[in-house]
């Protein structure tokens, strides 16, 4: 439960980094585009990881599972939206968010 909880706060803090670095009017057109995308993936995220902690509580473990699996699918998915240009810096936060995801799924996947 703990490590679902941090990574939960990870994916809120993310989310409101992104949304901080849009506000930025100078940015580069693809790299705004990107961090729309990521900015809806997380705001999911979010969403999905309050799930998995309502899932888990009632010991639906295989649910909660799942749901953290998307987590990381998100930040993955968010990742590969920089690689689409050359020379676009990545998002260092994403890999973050998969760690801690990772580190959700491992612990709870014991469970099942």
């Amino acid at each position: 439960m703990i490590s679902i909880n941090l990574t939960r706060c990870n994916v809120t803090n993310t989310r409101s980094n992104i949304n901080d670095l849009l506000k930025n009017k100078k940015l580069d057109p693809f790299m705004s585009s990107c961090l729309t995308n990521c900015y809806e993936l997380y705001l999911d995220a979010i969403s999905t990881l309050q799930q998995a902690i309502k899932d888990y509580k009632s010991k639906h473990y295989e649910d909660a599972n799942f749901e953290i699996s998307s987590v990381i699918d998100a930040s993955t998915t968010c990742e590969d939206g920089f690689k689409e240009q050359e020379g676009v810096a990545s998002y260092n936060r994403n890999n973050n968010s998969f760690q801690l995801s990772a580190i959700a799924l491992s612990t709870s996947i014991d469970l099942t």
